[in-house]
């Protein structure tokens, strides 16, 4: 028998990225978040919900803009570390941490070097839901390293190693082994 748990927002697993952006003097900044997804096809877009008083989103809101940076497991305390410091408190925290940054070629936003991947995000609408804003981004531009792209030119999985987050456990984990073809296995069942 199943036993009922209090409302929440819980999905398993979350993505953990790093929502990049710049503040009003240029600084880069960053914030760890779980709560992104995919969210249209066409246009492509990408939405983060974002608690309303992270200085990433007053960031957004001033520039119009923010990066999606996927990071691999091996950031995995950076990205901690990121999503507990903010950026009112320490404004140089991605340079005191080493995270090297460069110019997005198609926003204005930084795009997180060290991130195997990461998407440009052109800002076109946010959602007050409480006590977060659903940001919803154009993806403007797709960066993947060549390491982590497999021969047919699409992300390989399992060399990207991407982070997740469990909420209820409170832990990063690594995604586990694949299980079938996504488009493939279930057919033929109904």
């Amino acid at each position: 028998m199943k036993k009922q748990l209090d409302p929440s927002p819980t999905i398993f697993p979350m993505p953990a990225v790093l929502i990049g952006s710049y503040g009003e003097d240029g600084t880069p900044n960053a914030m760890t978040a779980a709560w992104a997804s995919a969210c249209c096809q066409t246009p492509p877009c990408l939405g983060v919900a974002i608690r309303s008083s992270r200085l990433t989103l007053a960031n957004i809101e001033v520039r119009g803009a923010f990066t999606v940076n996927v990071p691999s497991t091996a950031l995995a305390a950076k990205v901690d570390s990121l999503g507990i410091v903010s950026g009112r408190r320490i404004p140089d925290k991605l340079a005191r941490l080493g995270v090297v940054t460069e110019r997005a070629t198609e926003v204005d936003a930084p795009l997180l070097s060290d991130c195997p991947v990461n998407v440009e995000c052109r800002l076109t609408t946010s959602v007050e839901l409480g006590t977060h804003v659903w940001v919803v981004g154009e993806v403007a531009q797709v960066h993947a390293d060549g390491a982590v792209l497999g021969s047919d030119g699409k992300i390989d999985v399992e060399a990207l190693d991407p982070l997740a987050y469990f909420p209820s456990a409170r832990e990063y984990r690594a995604v586990g082994r694949a299980v079938g073809a996504a488009f493939e296995m279930g057919k033929g069942l109904l």
